[in-house]
């Protein structure tokens, strides 16, 4: 594929531009550790207790304490995590946590070994890179602020987190689209997720599947495959 005509390439992170390793081996592992000394020792609004309450009143799935104390939310956070569940309040304290990790030291990012220079030669070709991920929008400002690849923030124009839909809706990418003000078109994702491809294909837009180590083997599908971006040049041919 010639993507010398895209305007805009958009990333996932997890299994993408950072190994699937790092986030369910450090990163999970990691707020669940620091749970209970987060909700016993930080101000988390109450809009966000309130939040994660509901989800736990309205989980059938959920066995385990329900209540607005630290240990009974910190309960449910974890349970969250071992099931891999999408929520946007574990989200948005996983972010917190990993905030302090970043800032402290305890934490670095890992970033595949091309992704940088690939960033490097999208600015260089005067296009831009945006991210998607189901992580908030703060966690992924983080992992590439503090990553041992160095701030590679300067990259990007823009972080998209589930608040603008799923990733699986092909209405996400429409309107990712449209707050980026660049035709679909024209913009190209990458994700390691047939699925995912599937819905930025639905609403217009080009996709890319990743073949990372680590990454689980997807469903036949016509999309270009990468095993990683070292042979793509943004600029035209």
């Amino acid at each position: 594929m010639d993507i010398g005509s895209f305007k805009l390439f958009l990333f996932d992170i997890e299994g993408t531009t950072t190994p699937i390793e790092f986030v369910h081996k450090i990163l999970f592992p990691y707020s669940v550790q620091k749970m209970d000394s987060f909700f016993q020792t930080s101000s988390l609004e109450n809009e966000w207790k309130q939040k994660l309450l509901e989800e736990a009143k309205n989980d059938p799935t959920y066995k385990g304490r329900i209540g607005d104390s630290p240990e009974a939310l910190s309960e449910y956070c974890k349970y969250l995590v071992s099931v891999d569940r999408k929520s946007g309040p574990l989200k948005e304290i996983q972010g917190r946590i990993w905030k302090i990790g970043y800032e402290s030291g305890e934490l670095k990012s890992l970033m595949f070994s091309d992704v940088p220079e690939f960033l490097k030669r999208i600015q260089s070709s005067r296009k831009k890179a945006a991210v998607y991920s189901s992580g908030s929008v703060q966690a992924q400002k983080l992992i590439f602020q503090y990553s041992e690849s160095g701030d590679l923030t300067k990259y990007f124009s823009g972080y998209f987190d589930t608040a603008v839909g799923g990733k699986r809706e092909s209405a996400s990418y429409s309107k990712i689209a449209k707050e980026l003000g660049v035709e679909p078109r024209k913009i190209l994702f990458f994700t390691d997720i047939k699925e995912e491809a599937d819905a930025a294909i639905g609403a217009d837009l080009r996709a890319a599947v990743l073949e990372r180590p680590g990454n689980s083997k997807q469903p036949e599908h016509p999309y270009l495959k990468l095993t990683s971006f070292e042979t793509l040049n943004p600029s035209h041919s």
